[in-house]
Formats: structure tokens, C-alpha cells, sequence
């Protein structure tokens, strides 16, 4: 049981740091056929931020999704 709390615990604090830092997690990616383009999708938060990346660069796993 202390093991889940930790984990738990862990997780809480790895999302509120990735949410305050407005970094996001890769959850999608697919090529969208338009300008050799790919679709990324991030995680940040409770949140789906779309970026649009070059068809040549892989989307990178986390990524500074804020303004």
C-alpha cells in the first residue's frame, strides 16, 4: 500500500511540474499529407495542445508547448 501512495505521490508531482513548466508529453503523431507536415499531439495538464512539425523531424517526446 505504501508503495501505490508513493507512486501516487510521484505522479502528482511529475504532472504539476510538467503543467507549470508548460512542457507536454507526446500522445499522437501522424503525418498529415499536407506541406510534408506531421500532427503532434501533447499532453500538458488536462489538455491537448496540436502542433504542427516538419515531415523530416520526428515529434520529440516532451516538448515546450507554452506561448
Amino acid at each position: 500500500m505504501k508503495l501505490s501512495m508513493v507512486l501516487g505521490v510521484a505522479a502528482v508531482v511529475a504532472w504539476a511540474g510538467l503543467w507549470i513548466t508548460s512542457t507536454g508529453i507526446l500522445i499522437y503523431s501522424s503525418d498529415t499529407g499536407v506541406l510534408s507536415t506531421r500532427d503532434c499531439r501533447y499532453l500538458v495538464g488536462v489538455t491537448v495542445q496540436k502542433r504542427l512539425e516538419p515531415l523530416a523531424q520526428r515529434c520529440p517526446v516532451l516538448r515546450k508547448v507554452g506561448r
